[in-house]
């Protein structure tokens, strides 16, 4: 059988590939090859749908894994005669929730001067420039839905369709969202572009 790149990982399979409804179905019978190609499919998308709450990478990390486990624990609840990926999704995004709710406990928790310190790596000194950290925290004042549908568009690449579907939502609200998504974004920047220049002016 022919095979191409998949677009949501990258990886080959083939190019009239088994719908996940079916893929269900057969984890549903203890089929293990189904649930690894389940696991290969989304393994980004849920990634990206995690990261979207969570900006820890091994939040991001654990909470991919549990939405897994979580789908194969949950599989015989699953109607296949519904979409597949829209489930998944909500699987990811309750999970993901619930971790950022339990990290904000852990940090109040904590007494005063107590919270875990490191030296900063490279990544995260960039990640505390000015423009990052403008462009961060207009992300995480995104509403939900529009910062996950930016991060799998925009961020990782995904064509709107699967996007869509992935989310259950029309490719229309998809990219009405994105839409949404840019325009607040460039809205940060510009405003952190005049008060760079500000700084530079004033003495």
């Amino acid at each position: 059988m022919a095979t191409g790149e998949n677009p949501r990982d990258g990886s080959e399979e083939p190019l009239q590939a088994e719908p996940d409804e079916d893929l269900a179905r057969r984890v549903q019978r203890g089929e293990r090859d189904a649930m690894e190609q389940l696991v290969r499919r989304y393994l980004r998308p849920i990634h990206a749908v995690a990261a979207s709450y969570l900006s820890e990478p091994m939040d991001v990390e654990d909470a991919a894994q549990e939405s897994f486990l979580r789908m194969l624990g949950a599989i015989e609840a699953y109607d296949p005669r519904r979409p597949f990926a829209p489930w998944l999704y909500q699987i990811a995004r309750n999970i993901a929730r619930k971790r950022l709710a339990a990290r904000f406990r852990w940090r109040e928790e904590l007494p005063s001067g107590e919270l875990p310190s490191r030296q900063p790596g490279p990544d995260e000194v960039l990640e505390r420039s000015d423009v990052r950290a403008r462009v961060d925290a207009a992300i995480a004042r995104l509403p939900e839905r529009q910062r996950t549908a930016f991060r799998l568009c925009d961020v990782e690449r995904y064509p709107t369709g699967d996007v869509a579907r992935i989310m259950g939502l029309s490719a229309g609200t998809v990219r009405s969202h994105v839409h949404h998504a840019r325009r607040a974004l460039r809205a940060a920047l510009a405003e952190g572009g005049k008060e760079a220049k500000n700084r530079r002016i004033v003495p």
